[in-house]
């Protein structure tokens, strides 16, 4: 007991003296006002619980009156200066990279990929964007209107088979990633659907997470869940590439498939590393986002 007790008080002493090291670093620094937190650590704790009780804008709002619209804190293990207001808005949009380069939180960038869209710059950024866009123009999107109502009929009586209430959020989140899995990605296997589903819950919760790769925390069951995305992925990949040299498949047939062509085009400058990333990354952009939206549409037309 004795040497747990030393132990303790040690590691204890080495954190104050560290966090206090830093503060004392960071005196130093050209940086607006506001407060780290605890090396690590951060502020993460205080905004995740914050997030959970919905109160995102109320924790915003309780540093901008202590340390002004423009703040300093430390997100999921990143040191991040948060910008409140129009003009600030007009700043981070309008820069060019020139000016602003997009640095995206340790976490996303290691769950989502190094070569995600929104690490990307240059040619290599306005190819990826181009392949993305073209797909996404309401011209393409058009001639899947009748497989997006077939997913959403089948989902719903699937749902309300033994059942009339189902319940909205976790339904839209189902709906959303089966769209996005078969219309955007060209993934029709259900049993894989689910197990992709399975894998980016979990990678969507260690985005949000401390950045410790220790077993059981969130972060590494994420790190985890994006290996097997991978090894589900490839054989897809190899698969369309096949398809595409052999005419069997068209570029315009969904995203995946642009981007495969896209490296076909690009081959010293597209990898299947940065094919892989983006669709992590726009899984998980789109695992939450239009799953609220749509419940936030269901809960305002019920009132």
């Amino acid at each position: 007991m004795s040497i747990l007790l030393l132990i303790a008080i040690t590691l204890g002493s080495a954190f104050l003296l560290l966090n206090l090291f830093l503060k004392k670093k960071d005196r130093s620094k050209n940086l607006p006002r506001g407060f780290l937190g605890y090396p690590l650590i951060g502020e993460t704790l205080s905004f995740l619980e914050a997030q959970k009780k919905d109160q995102g804008s109320e924790w915003i709002s309780h540093r901008v009156k202590k340390h002004g619209p423009v703040f300093k804190t430390s997100l999921m293990g990143a040191p991040t200066v948060v910008i409140i207001g129009q003009s600030g808005n007009k700043f981070i949009l309008g820069s060019d990279e020139t000016v602003l380069i997009a640095k995206q939180p340790k976490t996303l960038s290691t769950i989502a990929g190094k070569h995600n869209i929104f690490e990307l710059t240059g040619s290599r950024y306005q190819l990826i964007k181009g392949a993305m866009s073209s797909f996404m123009k309401p011209s393409s999107l058009q001639t899947n209107i009748k497989q997006m109502d077939d997913l959403i009929t089948s989902l719903f009586l699937k749902s309300t088979k033994e059942t009339d209430v189902i319940p909205t959020v976790g339904f839209m989140k189902r709906l959303t990633f089966n769209i996005a899995s078969a219309v955007l990605f060209g993934i029709q296997d259900d049993l894989l659907i689910e197990e992709f589903s399975h894998d980016f819950s979990l990678a969507f919760k260690a985005v949000w997470s401390i950045p410790v790769n220790f077993p059981g925390t969130a972060y590494w069951r994420g790190l985890r869940a994006r290996s097997r995305i991978i090894a589900r992925l490839m054989p897809i990949i190899r698969k369309k590439s096949a398809d595409l040299r052999e005419g069997r498949l068209h570029p315009a047939s969904d995203i995946l498939s642009s981007l495969i062509a896209l490296k076909t085009q690009n081959e010293d400058v597209i990898t299947y590393e940065m094919i892989v990333d983006n669709f992590v990354t726009l899984m998980i952009a789109s695992h939450d986002t239009s799953a609220i939206l749509m419940s936030l549409i269901v809960w305002k037309l019920s009132l």
